[in-house]
């Protein structure tokens, strides 16, 4: 018996993370910070996406600070705690963050309806007839784009959420509607013009991603949400699970799409494509780099066609590279990732591929563009738009030209 208690001390023991002394003082560092965080202020929500490489990398030191936090009878630890599960994290650290909040509830620092969520919900099954739906719009190249949820409401109703995002990701329109089952196919007929394919058809769980998307860009601007907001969201609630991410990643291999080159180098094929044969960058940013091919059309050096597109292709490039920014790379991103969500959902595999190895690609840190031919291609269509028949006569005079071997233009 004795031999038996001795073994189970042992392997609590052994289950408590064991830190060097470095990374003990690291912790205390981490912890007196967090103390001195407001929840409420945008250094919160800026300091739980700093611990996103933390919780998904450094295991036994995660669970260690989960431990510590659920020791801290703080307001400002309950809020941390709940920030961190709503991370990607491996078992032993989801454990030790709900273990933390359990402890924490415990000593009433948990309001009531959060103590509930420590335990997992079950969803309800409900009839066919009373399902939630979602749908989502093509995304338009400065982000553009409406996402509609209908659910169940008292007695044979429904309730509607409609809401369309301005290129800021925040809502040029929001509106919260009571209707009926006739009233849901008026709305939908009026927002396609009855054209199919406008809206796709999209999973619970990712329109519960992109609606949670949204509150955390009203809360870096310091925005209220619109009226209704909470309201539906806790109608979601009990229909969606809370995703940990677009879903596009739960269909395709990341690994996979990301080390097949072939799809990146054939990217630009897609701005044949629907959504993206109308996107556009703005005006205002290809603009400086119009004028400079402008120039060529008003410069009086003789030079001949093919070395000013090769100026021109070299003025592309540097656009592309000067233009996507880190904030413009995480912007398509996110809108590539929506797009290829779609494409696949409408069975168009190999596009939904392409559009994601673009996306993957623009996870990357700013530098030259050398195989995402998509980016390049949008520059490009973006600028000639601007720049007009400079360009179509420069190709059209290159191929009259003939030159000597010295360099000498001939026209023919």
């Amino acid at each position: 018996m004795a031999k038996r208690k001795k073994a189970k001390k042992d392997k609590q023991r052994h289950d408590k993370p064991v830190l060097t002394a470095e990374e003990e003082s690291q912790l205390q560092m981490l912890m007196d910070r967090v103390l001195a965080l407001d929840p409420e202020a945008n250094s919160f929500t800026q300091f739980v996406e700093s611990l996103k490489p933390l919780v998904q990398q450094s295991v036994a030191f995660t669970v260690a600070f989960a431990e510590t936090l659920g020791s801290t009878a703080n307001p400002v630890a309950v809020k941390l705690i709940q920030a961190l599960q709503g991370m990607e994290a491996k078992k032993p650290v989801r454990r030790a963050l709900k273990t933390a909040l359990y402890r924490l509830a415990r000593q009433g620092l948990v309001k009531e309806q959060e103590e509930a969520e420590v335990e997992p919900r079950v969803l309800v099954p409900r009839p066919e007839d009373r399902q939630a739906e979602a749908w989502a719009s093509w995304p338009e190249s400065q982000g553009e784009r409406g996402i509609i949820l209908k659910v169940p409401d008292a007695g044979r109703g429904y309730l509607m959420v409609i809401g369309v995002l301005n290129s800021e990701g925040v809502f040029h329109e929001f509106e919260a509607v009571q209707t009926t089952r006739k009233g849901v196919k008026a709305l939908l007929e009026k927002m396609t013009g009855g054209v199919s394919g406008r809206i796709i058809e999209i999973p619970l769980d990712h329109f519960r991603f992109l609606y949670e998307e949204v509150a955390a860009t009203y809360q870096r601007q310091s925005m209220e949400l619109p009226a209704g907001y909470d309201v539906m969201l806790k109608q979601l609630d009990s229909w969606a699970e809370k995703p940990s991410g677009p879903h596009i990643y739960n269909l395709l291999d990341e690994k996979e799409i990301g080390e097949d080159t072939l799809l990146l180098r054939s990217s630009d094929g897609l701005l044949e494509v629907q959504p993206f044969v109308s996107w556009r960058l703005p005006v205002e940013l290809v603009n400086p780099f119009a004028a400079k091919i402008k120039e060529f059309r008003e410069s009086r050096l003789v030079i001949s066609q093919s070395s000013q597109l090769e100026r021109v292709e070299q003025i592309y490039r540097e656009a592309a590279t000067e233009l996507f920014t880190a904030e413009r790379r995480q912007r398509y991103r996110r809108l590539l990732e929506e797009a290829a969500l779609l494409l696949y959902l409408e069975n168009r595999e190999q596009e939904a591929k392409r559009a994601f190895a673009v996306a993957l690609d623009l996870q990357k840190e700013v530098g030259v563009f050398s195989e995402n031919n998509f980016v390049l291609g949008l520059v490009k269509r973006s600028i000639v738009a601007e720049v007009g028949s400079a360009l179509e006569d420069m190709e059209g005079q290159r191929q009259r030209e003939k030159t000597t071997e010295s360099g000498l233009i001939i026209p023919r």
